[in-house]
């Protein structure tokens, strides 16, 4: 499609214009000063296109009246022209008329012009706002499509600047240009919708697990409300047999109590009258016997008086005889003492008394000098103790040095040294994550293997990229199916004819008319595969409808085998060999070689698939386990490292230790050193000491010489006082012999009575003591009786009690009592204590049971319930977890498809950026990047990067300035616009469609004469297409010669108007 004429009319400030463009290579300048118009061609051209890029409001006129209707029209004529040619005829004209009623909203209509002849249409076609049909979007996608004339898809205009604005322009809106040129912006549309569908499945894998949680919450309390109702029923039933058993043998008990005690009761009240009568009877002998004791007894006490009082007279008599003894013992004593003491002396009286005044004076000077040295010896003391104070506090801490020292010995010997532990870390944390990314590759292969697992299960043997076509279309809620799940092989023939088909067996069949594969397999739409005549089988080729298809898919199975049955008949395409020839070439195998449409094959793939997924589960839980151990290692050494450095630190101050124990020899030799002084002191001190013991002595030695002179002076008298004493002695000797005579006439009497009053005594204790007996045997027959009335009445209260009681059970628990009483043996009962003790017993546990609060009788039910539950949300979750994972890795292979895609697509320009401009003595690269912001979002980058040939330093990209205002860094405006055009240039050499021409605005506006030429020569040269160039600039010949028409377009602001005037070139002729 060539531009051939350009109508328009009520455009801003222009009269009705027409521009002839006509000319399939004749290229087309337009020209004129700035502010002219120029650039309002171009606005017409895309709005008559509709280009998105133009507002419509703006080609209307500023001069307009308030309240006058605008009207204007648009016409732009193509002719059918070019590389790519249309289904359509010579000439398409398209127009856009506008009427804007005053203050009303625009109204717009577009239409196609046809025909072989301008102006002579043979077809029209009209697009407005409200036709259900020919609307606005009809006539976008005819312009897209039909006539391939969108300006904006195929880029065909370049309005003001635009070619020149990628070199100021954002990396990310640079980036947004380039994927759109290349469709790259679709690749990134899915990958952000599967980043999208992960977020959601990771959401909806977080909402299961925690419905998992909850439901395995409730699972736990319905469990627990299940289990106290197992335990409640339980104890219901073991308490209540316990409870009915003991009552039944208590009352067979009770009832064998009652019986005996009752034949007691009347055996102890006979043996109570006996015993009433014996005691009477001993009773009157106790009578007469106390009659007698109580006479024998006054007898006694007067003879006893009477001996009393002898007895004091002859101990008077001894006392008396004893003192005057005492007195002449005494006196003879003292008298015989002072005669030895007078033959002793050997000083005289006068000579005692000097010798004692000088030795009261020694003892003051001996006193003074045991002060001092007490004085002396403290201070030694005082520096003693200290020092063995210290002594113990160094022996403590070397002593707790040692036990450290053989601690840290002990682990340095077994870590060596925390630098080798650190690398032991190392090399463990290397080893978990080369295991962990093992594991991670056995998982996705066993997931891998899994889902083709669950296709072989269903009877299809599906490659990997099959796999991927099927998962696009169900996302797309489009259904797709493997050529192997619609046919088979015939059973008769060899499974290894299958080879026949290795071009075709993994094509995709999907129910539908358009789809972009995501893979080179053959997809297939079936809603264009319109077979003509039904079969279920092929003739000549071995393959068939699979026989065990649902009814539903069998008109797509019927329409796959007649799609395979047109590649074996004549003409192209067809297989032949095993190879699929079309008109393009030769295709062999798709995938790798495998059966897939025999189901013994099937089954055999099967088979190793399984044994393939076991394989990698066991390996998977090899690594799992060295994970684990390594990890249990890591975190130990992990753990013990920092002790191993402390262990270094304490060896590296092993000379501090030593120290400290040199200090403590050094405080050792110095105790030593004052214990010596210290008993020196005390040794001297012991002399000063026995030397005052012994002048001591020495005083009382003298004080008791003086003494004896002072008592030498009265032993006259006392020998008087003894010849006396001894006369008085020998008179109270003569009257205690009379005495003693007396008491023992006195004694004998005494003698006879007692021995009659003991005899008495004895019979009357005997018979208190029978009478006591049975006393005490009456008090014990009492007490035997009404124990036994009270055990008997107790027994027959607890009868009926227990009786009670198994009238309560009966109604409470009528199965149990009579399961009881069925075992209850009379014969063989236990003990009353053990019955009562296992009647509470069981009481309690059957009350506890039958009256515990909180137990659900539908517990069962709701235990089941709930578990069902919990096992379908956690098989939802586990769904939901595969799920992700297939979305994640679907993730991640459209992000290597997008990088890829990125990749491959800016090594071509590149490639053609660094040639155009070295082209221009400069070194040029195209880089591109991505990154993440703080909401997570992936922005992406172009760089444009330039340098003069041989200047140094890095290349830098052509947008970067200078910030705050300043100058001098990056490059000049013109190496702005080069590096901008060529890589305009590049871009649009990568496009997928060749148009027939380009409209570029200012394109040269900032370009030298000679850059200019070779620009326009290389877009001529690249582009081969007709180029029309808006440019403000005058221009040399060598330049306008590149031109076949060219328009001046010219503004005068008096009137307002602005037009056009044509100029045509002539072909110079020569002679």
């Amino acid at each position: 499609m060539i531009p051939w004429r350009l109508k328009f009319s009520g455009v801003r400030d222009y009269p009705p214009t027409l521009l002839d463009l006509s000319g399939e290579d004749a290229h087309v300048m337009i020209t004129g000063p700035n502010g002219s118009g120029k650039s309002t061609i171009t606005f017409c051209m895309g709005a008559v296109l509709y280009s998105a890029k133009v507002d419509i409001e703006g080609l209307k006129s500023r001069n307009l009246e308030a309240n006058q209707t605008w009207k204007a029209a648009i016409s732009f004529l193509f002719k059918n022209e070019g590389a790519n040619k249309i289904d359509a005829p010579d000439y398409v004209e398209f127009t856009l008329k506008i009427v804007q009623e005053p203050g009303q909203p625009i109204k717009k209509e577009y239409s196609i012009s046809t025909g072989e002849n301008i102006d002579e249409w043979e077809e029209e076609k009209r697009y407005t706002s409200g036709d259900r049909f020919y609307n606005f979007t009809s006539y976008k996608n005819d312009l897209k499509y039909k006539y391939k004339v969108d300006p904006d898809h195929y880029y065909l205009i370049w309005y003001q600047q635009e070619v020149n604005q990628f070199a100021v322009m954002h990396p990310e809106e640079r980036f947004r240009i380039f994927s759109e040129m290349h469709g790259i912006d679709k690749v990134q549309r899915d990958w952000e919708e599967s980043m999208e569908k992960v977020k959601e499945a990771e959401e909806t894998s977080r909402a299961s697990e925690t419905n998992v949680k909850l439901k395995k919450a409730e699972l736990g309390m319905a469990k627990n409300a299940f289990d106290r109702y197992t335990d409640n029923q339980r104890r219901l039933y073991e308490g209540g047999k316990l409870y009915a058993q003991s009552l039944l043998g208590m009352e067979a008990s009770y009832q064998k109590q009652v019986r005996e005690l009752a034949g007691q009761v009347e055996q102890t009240h006979e043996d109570i009258h006996e015993e009433n009568e014996e005691l009477a009877r001993i009773r009157l002998v106790q009578d007469r016997l106390a009659w007698e004791l109580t006479d024998r007894k006054e007898m006694l006490q007067s003879k006893e008086a009477e001996h009393e009082q002898e007895e004091r007279i002859l101990q008077d008599i001894k006392d008396q005889i004893k003192s005057i003894q005492v007195k002449i013992h005494n006196l003879e004593d003292e008298l015989e003492d002072i005669t030895k003491r007078k033959s002793q002396m050997t000083r005289t009286e006068a000579e005692v008394k000097a010798e004692l005044e000088r030795v009261k004076i020694r003892q003051q000077e001996i006193e003074e000098a045991l002060k001092q040295k007490d004085s002396e010896l403290n201070k030694v003391m005082n520096c003693w103790q200290e020092g063995v104070q210290v002594i113990a506090g160094l022996e403590q801490e070397i002593k707790q040095i040692d036990s450290l020292e053989t601690i840290h010995k002990a682990r340095l010997a077994e870590y060596i040294s925390s630098h080798h532990v650190q690398m032991t870390i190392d090399q463990l944390n290397r080893t978990i994550l080369d295991n962990r990314d093992r594991h991670d590759v056995l998982r996705k292969e066993k997931l891998e293997l899994q889902a083709e697992l669950s296709y072989l299960k269903e009877g299809q043997n599906v490659s990997y990229r099959q796999r991927e076509s099927l998962a696009y279309f169900k996302d797309r809620g489009v259904q797709a199916f493997p050529l192997s799940a619609l046919l088979e092989m015939e059973e008769r023939v060899n499974p290894r004819e299958e080879q026949l088909f290795q071009a075709i067996k993994y094509t995709v069949f999907f129910d539908g008319r358009k789809a972009v594969p995501p893979n080179d397999l053959y997809h297939v739409p079936l809603s264009l595969v319109i077979p003509d005549q039904v079969r279920m089988s092929l003739p000549n080729v071995p393959l068939k409808v699979k026989g065990d298809l649902r009814e539903s898919m069998l008109p797509h199975a019927m329409k796959a085998l007649w799609w395979v049955a047109q590649l074996f008949e004549d003409g192209l395409p067809e297989i032949n060999g095993g190879m699929l020839t079309d008109s393009l070439g030769i295709r062999g195998s798709q995938e790798k070689e495998r059966l897939i449409l025999s189901q013994k094959a099937i089954r055999l793939r099967k088979q190793e698939v399984e044994n393939q997924v076991d394989e990698r589960t066991d390996l998977m839980r090899e690594l799992d386990a060295s994970i684990a151990g390594d990890t249990k290692l890591y975190q130990k050494l992990n753990g013990i490292i920092h002790q191993v450095k402390e262990s270094e630190a304490f060896m590296l101050a092993e000379h501090e230790h030593a120290r400290k124990r040199e200090r403590l020899k050094a405080l050792v030799h110095e105790r030593d050193e004052l214990e010596g002084l210290r008993r020196q002191h005390e040794q001297k001190k012991q002399v000063l000491t026995r030397k005052q013991i012994e002048d001591k002595l020495y005083q009382d030695q003298l004080e008791e010489e003086a003494s004896f002179y002072l008592e030498l002076g009265k032993m006259k008298e006392k020998y008087e006082e003894l010849h006396q004493l001894n006369l008085n002695l020998t008179n109270e000797k003569r009257r205690e012999r009379e005495q003693k005579l007396k008491l023992e006439l006195l004694e004998e009497e005494l003698d006879k009575l007692e021995q009659i009053i003991s005899k008495a005594e004895k019979e009357a204790r005997n018979v208190a003591g029978q009478i006591d007996d049975s006393a005490r045997k009456l008090e014990y027959l009492a007490v035997q009786a009404d124990n036994q009335k009270s055990d008997q009445d107790a027994a027959e209260f607890g009868l009926m009690d227990v009786k009670r009681e198994l009238e309560d059970l009966k109604q409470a628990a009528l199965a149990i009592y009579e399961e009881a009483a069925q075992n209850v043996d009379e014969h063989n009962l236990s003990a009353l204590p053990v019955l009562k003790s296992e009647r509470e017993s069981g009481k309690i546990t059957f009350d506890l049971a039958r009256n515990e609060a909180g137990i659900d009788p539908a517990a069962p039910q709701n235990y089941e319930t709930v578990k069902k539950e919990y096992e379908r949300f956690e098989s939802e979750y586990t769904r939901t977890k595969l799920l992700l994972e297939q979305d994640k890795e679907r993730m991640e292979k459209l992000r290597d498809q997008l990088e890829t895609t990125i990749s491959m697509r800016v090594i071509e320009i590149q490639q053609r950026f660094k040639n155009y401009m070295s082209q221009f003595q400069f070194e040029g690269d195209i880089s591109w990047d991505s990154f993440e912001d703080r909401r997570k979002r992936t922005h992406f980058q172009l760089f444009i990067k330039a340098r003069k040939e041989g200047h140094r330093g890095s290349l830098e990209d052509v947008s970067v300035k200078a910030r705050g205002g300043k100058v001098g860094k990056g490059v000049s405006g013109g190496e702005e616009s080069l590096s901008s055009l060529l890589f305009a240039l590049c871009l649009l050499q990568n496009l997928q469609i060749t148009p027939g021409f380009i409209i570029l605005d200012e394109f040269d506006s900032a370009l030298d004469e000679n850059r200019k030429v070779k620009v326009f020569d290389l877009y001529e040269k690249e582009l081969q297409r007709k180029l029309i160039i808006l440019t403000p600039k005058s221009h040399e010949n060598e330049y306008l010669n590149r031109f076949s028409k060219a328009f001046v377009v010219r503004h005068d602001p008096r009137i307002p108007e602005s037009r056009v005037a044509g100029i045509l070139k002539k072909e110079r002729v020569e002679h």
